[in-house]
């Protein structure tokens, strides 16, 4: 009789046995293809957020720019590196100076005597913020903004910034930036992260 039972009692461990493991199976292959799916949802988001960027050097072919998509190398004999984005409005404009060449002995003098040009030639120039200095691992960055009106009326804001690098004595990059004012706190970190870019080579 006990044996019988036993038998019995196998047979239904094994008939469960039959059902749990494929439910098992079933239940982690389920949440495997969610982990799966989530995890591809990521990576396609994590592609949409990437910023495509494009890299732009100076006529001398010493200094590397990284812009974010949009902004449009534009060739021209006057600036060493010039970059507009039309959509936007944005202006990034590029000189390179061998001090050795030049009557300016340093980049504060560059500076000034760029910033006294622009206050001679815009209408209705007004210091919008002060001169920084920052220091950077490879560079040294001195700025000044303007608040002023382009040749054909606009408020805009201009940004000034001279460039010293650690490892290049006597070389001097001048950046000049303009972008429309009420545009001013949409746009200001992408111009910033345009000059702090800058890579000697």
């Amino acid at each position: 009789m006990k044996d019988k039972m036993k038998k019995i009692s196998s047979k239904i461990n094994l008939k469960y046995l039959f059902v749990i493991i494929p439910l098992i199976l079933i239940i982690l292959l389920i949440i495997s293809s969610s982990i799966f799916a989530e995890q591809n949802e990521k990576k396609e988001e994590s592609k949409k957020n990437e910023i495509k960027t494009n890299t732009y050097t100076t006529k001398d072919n010493k200094v590397d720019f990284t812009f974010k998509e949009g902004h449009k190398l534009i060739s021209d004999e006057t600036h060493d590196l010039y970059v507009k984005d039309e959509k936007r409005l944005l202006a990034t404009a590029i000189f390179t100076y061998n001090l050795e060449n030049y009557e300016e002995e340093n980049s504060k003098q560059i500076l000034d005597n760029q910033v006294a040009y622009f206050l001679k030639t815009r209408n209705d120039m007004k210091l919008f913020k002060k001169e920084t200095v920052k220091t950077y691992e490879d560079k040294v960055i001195t700025r000044i903004e303007y608040s002023g009106k382009t040749e054909k009326s606009s408020d805009c804001i201009y940004i000034f910034s001279v460039i010293d690098f650690v490892n290049v004595p006597n070389y001097v990059v001048y950046v000049s930036q303009v972008l429309i004012k009420e545009d001013y706190e949409k746009y200001i970190n992408e111009l910033n992260k345009i000059v702090i870019s800058a890579k000697v080579k």
